[in-house]
């Protein structure tokens, strides 16, 4: 029972040291500063000779059980804090951590020697008391102990962060090369001290295996604590790839050299890292496998995320969209990036990257189009993968409309070019028409015809060119041509008007629905034209329900102030600059469940004589004569349109605000 508590203690007492140098680590930069973290370093050192000489010793019972509480209680948590520092800090700290205990052991050497004369005159004026006697003794016998202790530790200070540094540039885990460093760090420490202690003693080999279970026991625990506090509280030093001997180089090289160099490291670590920041565009880190190891603040604000940890460890691939359109293969890029082999930059061995568009969703489900570059880069010698992303979601919002408003202005030019070329030979073209009925009346009247074969010849002449004269006077009016009796008349009665001449035609199967307001609708312009133009759109919607594989359709007809419809009412407006507001306008829809429109050929709807009709069953002229007759009552149309889901179609008239 009296062991087992020994034990407890001291692992209470190696933990609570080593937990208090980690506290110490941790605040130094924000409480206590830098100096009372070595300040009790040196202390601890001190007192580690101190103990040491005294050979306090915890006696289990079984070899390689006890233990010396100098070397595994107090040194133990010296060596692993001399760890922190090189994983955290760099190489510079660690140097000047090596400088300093060296410093402090050869003013603890000079004191010991010096105050063991003094113990020891005699016939001087120099007081003794009674604890000088055991000082002396301390000091005087253990002048062995103390240089062995000296020389050991001083090589230990080396080996921690080549033994570190080495299992790190193999690319071990963190806990790995912790546990290594301490571990590999011991038995060296162990044989030098023995070995220098005990030289030609008969127990030498016993003294190497005192105390090994316990310090590997203890090393275990330590190295855990250590690997959780970098891990989660302290973060390594990044930058460039360290070497095993580099701590063997700072010493052997120029220490004021080494030290301009890690500041002007530590300034350039620093610019970049700002500029990264606060960069606009989405930087990502990723390892080989796609996961995001990093990202910097643009990735926060645009995805909308709460901080880093909402997407660090997430894969990259699975917060993508559109895939299939825009893949992105982690594999396919490192056999087409080869990453750096070394650190020094050269024309062979730079990256040149690949660009691709990426599209990725944000927090709040919105997809964010990116410009993206993609990269390899080396971090403590472990090839990764950088990716730029520019995002560029407005920007191609914003060239699309400009598309769909170029589209728009081109076909409304191809338009008004076909109006005029159409308006011009329709007039000539009419006028001969006139001239054809004149000589077949006057045939008729002055001469008697009586070849009933001739008379009906002539008839059908006569017919053939009436209805010339009517698609004449349609293409007059696709071309602002077209005479028209204006007056100031109600859209509504206009409308109920070509429903009823409307309806009987259209009995089969297809049920017509009227939402129009009960308050007047007052326009201006010719009523019959208009109920042309309104009679021609409820054709084609007849036509198009007839056309779908459904027994029944249905067409509805709604009417009222523009300003109800603003998407609608802007889109018809678009490109015409005497347009005024919606509220000054009037609108007729005009909706039907009809096969609808294909989005290729919607924007060709309006032009003349293009139909989608089967031959002898529409000349291409309806919807030409509605552009030009609403056009030329100083209105606008615009029509929508779904496949197998129907069609809309939005007549704009302005409204007439004169008294009678």
């Amino acid at each position: 029972m009296e062991i087992f508590l020994t034990c407890c203690l001291a692992f209470l007492e190696v933990t609570f040291i080593f937990v208090g140098l980690l506290l110490l680590h941790s605040l130094r930069k924000i409480v206590f500063g830098n100096a009372a973290f070595y300040i009790t370093i040196g202390l601890l050192l001190i007192f580690t000779q101190l103990v040491s000489a005294t050979e306090l010793k915890v006696i289990i019972g079984y070899s390689g059980a006890d233990f010396y509480i100098a070397q595994s209680v107090l040194f133990l948590p010296y060596i692993a804090i001399i760890l922190i520092v090189y994983v955290t800090e760099g190489t510079l700290a660690t140097q000047r951590l090596i400088i300093g205990a060296m410093v402090t052991l050869g003013f603890y050497i000079y004191l010991s020697h010096l105050t063991i004369v003094q113990c020891g005159w005699q016939g001087y004026s120099i007081s003794q008391g009674p604890s000088a006697d055991s000082l002396e003794y301390l000091l005087k016998y253990s002048q062995r102990t103390m240089a062995s202790s000296v020389l050991a530790q001083a090589l230990d200070l080396f080996l921690i962060p080549i033994f570190f540094q080495r299992l790190k540039n193999m690319q071990c885990r963190l806990f790995i090369c912790v546990l290594g460093a301490l571990m590999l760090t011991q038995l060296v420490d162990t044989f030098v001290y023995v070995t220098a202690c005990y030289w030609g003693d008969r127990q030498w080999w016993m003294h190497i295996k005192s105390s090994y279970i316990v310090k590997s026991f203890l090393t275990i625990w330590l190295s855990v604590i250590a690997t959780v506090y970098i891990s989660r509280v302290e973060k390594e030093q990044t930058g460039l790839k360290r070497g095993a001997l580099d701590i063997l180089v700072s010493f052997l090289g120029s220490y004021g050299r080494a030290q301009a160099l890690q500041k002007n490291l530590q300034e350039w670590e620093g610019r970049y890292r700002v500029v990264v920041e606060s960069s606009s565009d989405l930087i990502f880190l990723l390892n080989r496998d796609g996961k995001i190891l990093d990202v910097n603040n643009a990735v926060i604000q645009r995805l909308k995320l709460k901080g880093k940890d909402d997407i660090v460890e997430k894969n990259l691939n699975e917060m993508l969209t559109d895939t299939e359109i825009f893949p992105f293969d982690v594999e396919k890029m490192w056999s087409t990036i080869s990453p750096f082999e070394s650190d020094e930059i050269t024309p062979e061995n730079i990256s040149s990257g690949q660009n691709m568009e990426l599209r990725i969703s944000a927090g709040d489900g919105e997809r964010i189009e990116l410009n993206s570059f993609v990269n390899s880069i080396n971090v403590e010698n472990i090839p990764m993968l950088i990716v730029f992303g520019r995002d560029v979601t407005e920007q191609n919002r914003l060239q699309g409309e400009k598309e769909e408003l170029r589209e728009q202005l081109g076909h409304a030019q191809r338009l008004e070019s076909i109006g005029k070329l159409a308006g011009g030979v329709a007039h000539d073209f009419n006028n001969y028409i006139h001239a054809i009925q004149g000589n077949i009346d006057i045939m008729l009247y002055m001469h008697d015809i009586q070849d009933e074969k001739t008379v009906k010849h002539l008839n059908r002449i006569n017919e053939i060119a009436e209805q010339a004269a009517k698609l004449t006077q349609q293409l007059l009016g696709f071309a602002r041509k077209g005479k028209y009796k204006i007056e100031r008349t109600d859209l509504t009665e206009i409308i109920i008007g070509t429903i009823e001449l409307f309806s009987p035609q259209s009995l089969k199967n297809i049920e017509v629905k009227t939402d129009l307001p009960k308050k007047k609708m007052f326009v201006k312009g010719d009523t019959l034209q208009l109920k042309q133009i309104f009679l021609n759109i409820l054709l084609n919607a007849r036509d198009a329900c007839e056309l779908k594989d459904f027994s029944s359709g249905e067409i509805s007809v709604s009417a009222g102030v523009a300003s109800a419809c603003p998407e609608q009412f802007a889109a018809a407006a678009m490109g015409h600059d005497e347009a005024g507001p919606a509220e000054s306008y009037f609108f007729v829809k005009i909706s039907d469940s009809g096969i609808g429109i294909e989005k290729d050929i919607i924007n060709r709807i309006f032009d003349p004589f293009f139909t989608t009709k089967p031959v002898g069953k529409g000349t291409g002229m309806g919807l030409a004569m509605v552009y030009g007759t609403v056009t030329n009552h100083h209105g606008f149309t615009c029509v929508e349109s779904e496949k197998n889901k129907g069609t809309d179609f939005y007549v704009f008239l302005p409204e007439n605000k004169e008294k009678i």
